[in-house]
């Protein structure tokens, strides 16, 4: 079942006292939109005072100004007041989990990943839509990642976190690491508890890194789900294509569990200039703040699924993709320009349409940046 969501902004996520009230600005900026609007009518409606006057000789110009002012200033103060305020409150941003129960044993095969009586978190911002966009993070990353962007955006946006990739679940015996094709497969129950609370909504998937690898190999791990949730669209942003790609990946996955900082070191000299760098600090700063053990783990197996140069296995996961989700566009990082050409022109030797694979000039962090997303989700979702 998925739990009653909290608002973030206090401590451990909960809402101060003070986050619970109505914010002094609101109240000042629909009292100025009423006085303004109230002001607009006294000097348009001359002939609406026109027809009051002639009820009463008493009722003069001035007083019945005055009167006419006060009452549409502080009618229309309310209304602005309450669409602020409803319009404020729709968008904060909103902890919520999915409680992972015995159902779920049903798609998940391991004998050995312990799952049931756990949780699987996720932020949520909700718009009058008719958008759901369900974001998938990259390795060792969450659903923070995605914060920035989901408070401006204009769709009911929901991040959701992997199982044990929460910092808090580090030292959490419950969270014990577990297989990739676990991870997927609770992915895919996640999905079918979204889809089941929005049914009425359209919803697109988008996938940065390793979340663009899950959403490729959703079908070959979790075929039930992939099938039944009836995605519009998927957005991949830089997912992997063969062996050449797995750059931060590889490293991870070669990461010593007994003495780590020098691998963990020899990923930054992989930067490509200062802005890289930064992007990466935050990166190794935040996936060693979580089990290591799980990021490693994840890291391996991604690695072997990706072996190999060519880009024949890469299509044949995207065409198992495009037969769950009705659309699916394909966005690569400058740094994997290369490997874009390559993946062009074996998608063009087959024949396959190309319109929806695109190359950005930005680095591969800059693809979850606000503006990136704002500017490509509404392009997509609301194409002029």
């Amino acid at each position: 079942m998925i739990r009653p969501q909290q608002r973030l902004g206090g401590e451990n996520g909960l809402p101060r006292e003070s986050m619970r009230r109505r914010p002094r600005w609101l109240a000042v900026l629909a009292g100025l939109s009423g006085t303004l609007l109230g002001t607009a009518t006294n000097l348009y409606s001359a002939e609406f005072r026109d027809a009051l006057s002639g009820t009463g000789h008493w009722l003069s110009g001035t007083v019945l100004s005055a009167v006419l002012i006060a009452t549409v200033s502080s009618g229309s103060a309310v209304v602005i007041y309450r669409l602020l305020a409803r319009r404020r409150v729709s968008g904060e941003l909103r902890r919520g989990e999915i409680h992972i129960g015995a159902d779920a044993l049903a798609h998940i095969r391991s004998e050995h990943d312990s799952v049931v009586g756990r949780s699987l978190h996720y932020l949520e911002t909700r718009r009058d839509s008719e958008d759901l966009v369900v974001f998938l993070h990259g390795l060792g990353l969450d659903s923070s990642d995605f914060q920035p962007y989901m408070l401006e955006s204009r769709f009911h946006c929901i991040a959701l976190t992997m199982f044990g990739f929460n910092a808090s679940e580090r030292t959490d015996e419950h969270y014990r690491p577990i297989c990739l094709e676990s991870h997927l497969q609770l992915l895919g129950y996640a999905l079918r508890k979204f889809k089941k609370d929005n049914p009425r909504k359209n919803i697109t998937v988008v996938g940065f890194s390793f979340g663009a690898d899950a959403l490729l190999l959703l079908n070959r791990y979790a075929r039930d789900h992939a099938h039944e949730l009836g995605i519009r669209r998927a957005v991949l942003l830089d997912p992997n294509v063969n062996l050449s790609t797995t750059t931060i990946s590889s490293k991870v996955a070669a990461v010593s569990s007994q003495d780590p900082l020098p691998e963990l070191v020899d990923i930054l000299h992989s930067a490509q200039d200062v802005h890289e760098l930064g992007y990466l600090c935050a990166y190794l700063t935040k996936i060693t703040s979580k089990d290591f053990a799980q990021v490693r783990q994840h890291a391996q197996e991604v690695v072997e699924l990706w072996r190999g140069e060519g880009y024949e296995r890469f299509l044949d996961r995207v065409g198992q993709l495009t037969q769950a989700a009705g659309d699916v566009h394909i966005i690569m990082s400058f740094g994997f320009e290369q490997q874009f050409h390559g993946m062009v022109r074996a998608a063009q030797e087959r024949g396959l349409d190309i319109s929806n694979l695109d190359c950005s000039r930005l680095g591969h962090f800059d693809l979850i940046s606000p503006q990136f997303l704002r500017d490509r989700l509404e392009g997509l979702l609301y194409p002029a």
